[in-house]
């Protein structure tokens, strides 16, 4: 159920971004990142203890190759130009509020010895420029 719940708040998130833009390749993959560093904050909400720490660690070696695929992409897409500067700009603060989020979750795991030692090496890495 808390799945499908989790499921459903990221396809509301992505709603408003839909429209017009969505064909422009540039959103198209920042909305993904976006969605993935979303998915890997609801991931590491979820762990608690060291049962927890392993259940997640799948979910995030295959969100963290998502996130690689989805990098690999966005390396191609040739640098906006100035109405694509304003497309992403609209992006800008969800970004930075999931980066927030992932920085709050990541350092909570990190700081637990428990924890650390089970994801520490699953724990995807966004490459973020």
């Amino acid at each position: 159920m808390i799945k499908d719940l989790t499921f459903a708040a990221v396809l509301l998130s992505l709603t408003p971004l839909s429209g017009c833009e969505s064909s422009d390749p540039r959103r198209s993959v920042i909305e993904d990142e976006i969605g993935c560093m979303e998915e890997i904050v609801g991931v590491l909400t979820t762990v608690a203890d060291k049962s927890s720490a392993e259940a997640a660690r799948p979910k995030l070696e295959a969100l963290g190759a998502r996130m690689k695929a989805i990098e690999k992409r966005k390396s191609e897409i040739v640098a906006p130009g100035k109405t694509g500067q304003e497309v992403l700009k609209k992006l800008d603060e969800r970004l930075e509020a999931v980066i927030t989020k992932m920085m709050k979750e990541s350092m909570r795991i990190l700081m637990n010895p428990e924890l650390n030692a089970v994801l520490k090496d699953a724990m995807p890495k966004a490459k973020l420029d």
